[in-house]
């Protein structure tokens, strides 16, 4: 299945009816679900897969090419070191504990890069001149947003040789890697960017609304004692193989046999607050392979008893979706991303949260999160022991779970001409969700590249200011005169121009505050992007329900009506003649009727039972998520968008306020 189109409901959907979506920019927040959208006219569900044509995200997450320079450019200077280290590459393979203490308190996300802001930051406590600093981040940076984790070793590596150094004019990965033996540890002072970097890791696409603060009394958890279908305590504590519920366990709410419907055979269509007590499981990537290239993920449930977090391979969430498409083929479920050969960071990482959007939604969907296989999956740490010594049960839920009349009766009697209504306009709400979050992502790109531009706004205004109290023929001695003045303590300064070097500083610090104010509006962007594309999962997981209740709701009644009613004929037939014999032959049609009508009485009954799985589907688990996710996100987008353009409003209010002093003559 390498590099194939994800399979939907049995089938593998045709890529050929995909169109690159133009215009959309490749970054390391890229998402190849969102990367494509459907071509204009195509009729059915068949052909939308937003996986099926999307090209490998490209690299610009991890700057590679700035790497590679700097290795080609020190590959003929490499100086033997300590420990059989060889140069650049030496320190870079091998750093000192800081360098990596330090990287880590700047990857707060966990991606593998340092934002450019909080870099400047970490370098501007090392008391450089802003001209030497605005040098390093240009070496190592390049024209990027980003450091990645060994252009930063080489940027601390620059600043220890230019605190070492009397000549901060004239460094350069040269002289770094020449100087790597004797090389000291830079000074610096972390702490002072600690406060600026508290960020909130992203949420896993359903804890909609949580990061935001005015969203807070929303969110707050239920009190009520009423019913609630979206409940998500574990119900299972043991793993086991079949999927029924346990004797003497039955969910609040729901009847004896299991069924997602109340005894008095009514609906639930109005679960108000489920998104209140959702269940957060978190898909964290493993950095160290198994073998040569598998990757394991750490998968962690906060309301499943398994104590630690268990490990789980890509494989293994595919078997989760065989088993539950086998056991609920006609419920809500999302999709998985595709397997690639060779995947690079950004990938990875846009199937790390495909894969927690997709957790997500199964653990809290109220009748699927009870599923014992998924309880294992979640909380056994001998996972494949576990499936080799086990037998799953792979029974359709129908033949296990059944409805009462009353029941039976709550079903509208014009179900088909309601599921028809979504059906129908299903294929432009996809395409419209797939924009919307093209637009997004290229929103995000533009955010990161002005968090990138004000840093360097900073940078060179610091420097320029270096530079015009140099250039003052008011400031400098620029003859023996203005020398001896100096020698017998009469100063020449000139309070104008050290006035306006105070103030391109104060505007340089107010850049670098719009640039880490900014950063953390790429990670809150981040966040709403992933609950958009969570309600975009919600549609595909209709569209594939549409695709499998085509596809397996189907079934031969008619076919055992015409026989059953030809034996009968045939009997009838029999009995007229009454020819010798005939009471056995008689008796072997009775009996293969009597089996035909059972078989019809059970076909009979799964039919009824599929009408109340895609009612309840329909009216309780995609009614009431689609209505809560999009408010929510929007509410919660909304608070943090006018919260973060305060901040930034009273950034400008202070450089006001501080450069009311600053002369002009």
């Amino acid at each position: 299945m390498f590099n194939a189109p994800r399979r939907m409901g049995g089938g593998s959907i045709s890529s050929s009816a995909f169109l690159t979506s133009p215009g959309l920019s490749s970054s390391a927040y890229n998402d190849p679900l969102a990367s494509t959208v459907p071509a204009p006219g195509m009729s059915g569900f068949g052909d939308v897969d937003p996986w099926s044509a999307a090209p490998t995200p490209a690299r610009s997450g991890t700057p590679r090419d700035s790497i590679e320079e700097i290795r080609e450019g020190i590959a003929g200077t490499s100086t033997s070191i300590s420990g059989g280290r060889e140069g650049l590459n030496g320190l870079i393979n091998d750093p000192p504990p800081l360098y990596v203490s330090l990287f880590d308190e700047l990857d707060t996300t966990g991606t593998g890069q340092a934002s450019l802001a909080s870099v400047q930051r970490l370098l501007s406590t090392s008391r450089l001149p802003a001209s030497t600093v605005e040098r390093i981040i240009n070496l190592t940076a390049r024209d990027r947003s980003t450091l990645a984790r060994q252009e930063f070793i080489c940027a601390l590596g620059l600043v220890a040789l230019a605190q070492s150094s009397s000549d901060n004019e004239d460094i350069s990965i040269e002289r770094l890697s020449a100087s790597i033996p004797n090389l000291p540890l830079p000074d610096v002072k972390p702490s002072t960017i600690s406060q600026n970097n508290t960020l909130s890791a992203p949420p896993t696409g359903y804890d909609i609304g949580n990061h935001a603060s005015s969203s807070d009394a929303l969110l707050t958890p239920s009190t009520s004692t009423g019913f609630n279908a979206w409940d998500s305590t574990p119900r299972h504590t043991n793993g086991f193989s079949d999927h029924e519920t346990q004797p003497n366990q039955i969910s609040s709410g729901y009847s004896a046999n299991g069924s997602a419907f109340k005894s008095d055979g009514i609906l639930d269509e109005s679960q108000l607050g489920y998104w209140k007590n959702l269940e957060n499981v978190q898909v964290t990537l493993i950095t160290e392979k198994e073998g040569w290239f598998l990757q394991k993920y750490k998968v962690e449930s906060d309301k499943r008893s398994s104590g630690e977090p268990v490990s789980r391979r890509y494989s293994d969430f595919v078997w989760l979706l065989d088993c539950l498409i086998k056991r609920y083929p006609f419920r809500l479920l999302p999709s998985l991303p595709p397997k690639r050969i060779g995947p690079d960071a950004s990938f990875l990482e846009a199937r790390r949260k495909s894969l927690t959007r997709f957790i997500n939604f199964i653990v809290n969907h109220p009748v699927i999160k009870d599923d014992g296989a998924l309880n294992v999956f979640l909380t056994e740490k001998s996972f494949e022991s576990w499936r080799k010594r086990t037998k799953v049960s792979i029974e359709e839920e129908s033949s296990s779970k059944k409805i009462n009349i009353s029941q039976e009766m709550s079903i509208p009697t014009n179900l088909n001409e309601k599921l028809n209504f979504l059906k129908n306009n299903l294929n432009n709400i996809l395409i419209s969700y797939q924009k919307l979050v093209n637009l997004l992502e290229k929103s995000l790109i533009r955010l990161i590249n002005h968090s990138a531009d004000s840093s360097r706004l900073s940078l060179n205004l610091q420097s320029l200011s270096e530079s015009l109290n140099k250039s003052c023929f008011r400031c400098t001695s620029t003859n023996d005169q203005n020398q001896d003045e100096s020698q017998n303590g009469i100063t020449n300064n000139c309070s104008l121009c050290q006035g306006v070097g105070r103030g391109l500083n104060d505007i340089g610090e107010n850049w670098i505050r719009i640039a880490e104010e900014t950063e953390h509006r790429v990670i809150t962007m981040t966040n709403h992007i992933e609950s958009f594309k969570s309600t975009r999962d919600l549609y595909l997981s209709f569209r594939d329900l549409f695709i499998r209740h085509d596809k397996l709701s189907k079934d031969n009644v008619d076919g055992l009506r015409k026989k059953v009613e030809t034996r009968s004929k045939k009997i009838e037939s029999l009995r007229s003649a009454a020819k010798p014999g005939w009471e056995i032959e008689v008796d072997k049609l009775v009996a293969a009727s009597d089996q035909d009508n059972s078989t019809i009485t059970c076909l009979l009954s799964r039919r009824v039972f599929i009408k109340a799985c895609m009612w309840h589907e329909l009216s309780v688990v995609f009614h009431s998520r689609q209505s809560a996710q999009i408010t929510l996100t929007w509410k919660s987008f909304t608070n943090d968008e006018i919260e973060s353009n305060e901040k930034i409003e009273n950034i400008w209010k202070d450089l006001k306020s501080n450069l009311e002093n600053m002369p002009i003559e």
